[in-house]
């Protein structure tokens, strides 16, 4: 198995890997949370809260419920909570943990940044990509809600799509990101390389006097 602890320590694999995880536990927490307030009665209160409402679109009429809007709602900030403090766990532990023997240093671009600055860099390009995969995931949980899908599988069938289609998005951008930092580091060190110092012929040798016979 050693083949793929030195596959995880590739910065762009656990990435990916840390942010599949932390989709799937944010997901269970989330899903739980839900089917809780379910149980416990306060989804039901919140009967009301918000209007219905209906529009046409491409000739077609669509009515939106308030009440599951308000759902759809309450599960984006659920999932956003449990999302970020998750990955931020999983990847101290990937990329930053302290081991013995040391850590084997896998992706030179980023070798300069903190846990802080690293992870928070994976949830800034995270967050660009979060109305791609909000859009995908409520919008598909919606439509399953007023299909009479139910609560917990529309929820788990919107975040999976939305979360495979962001992770194809996002290793795009990684790749790009970390060929850019790449090349201005070779850039960086070619230019303090000096340069080569021009070759010295030699010296002719001395004229030989010819001896004179005595």
């Amino acid at each position: 198995m050693s083949w793929v602890a030195s596959l995880y320590n590739r910065r762009i694999i656990n990435v990916n890997v840390n942010v599949v995880a932390a989709g799937i536990f944010a997901l269970i927490i989330t899903v739980g949370v839900m089917k809780l307030a379910e149980w416990w009665g306060f989804i039901e209160k919140l009967q009301g809260i918000a209007p219905d409402f209906s529009f046409e679109l491409f000739g077609k009429t669509y009515q939106l419920h308030g009440h599951k809007l308000v759902i759809s709602g309450m599960t984006f900030l659920v999932d956003l909570v449990a999302d970020v403090a998750v990955y931020y766990g999983l990847h101290w532990v990937a990329n930053h943990m302290p081991r013995r023997g040391g850590r084997p240093q896998t992706s030179t671009a980023y070798a300069d940044l903190s846990f802080v600055r690293d992870a928070t860099l994976v949830q800034f390009e995270r967050a660009v990509l979060s109305p791609l995969l909000y859009i995908i995931a409520l919008g598909l949980q919606n439509t399953l809600l007023h299909r009479g899908v139910s609560l917990e599988t529309s929820t788990a069938v919107g975040f999976i799509t939305g979360i495979a289609a962001t992770r194809a998005v996002h290793t795009m951008w990684m790749l790009r990101q970390e060929e850019k930092a790449l090349k201005r580091i070779k850039a960086a060190a070619t230019a303090q390389v000096p340069p080569p110092l021009p070759l010295e012929r030699p010296a002719p040798p001395p004229p030989q006097r010819e001896r004179t016979a005595s």
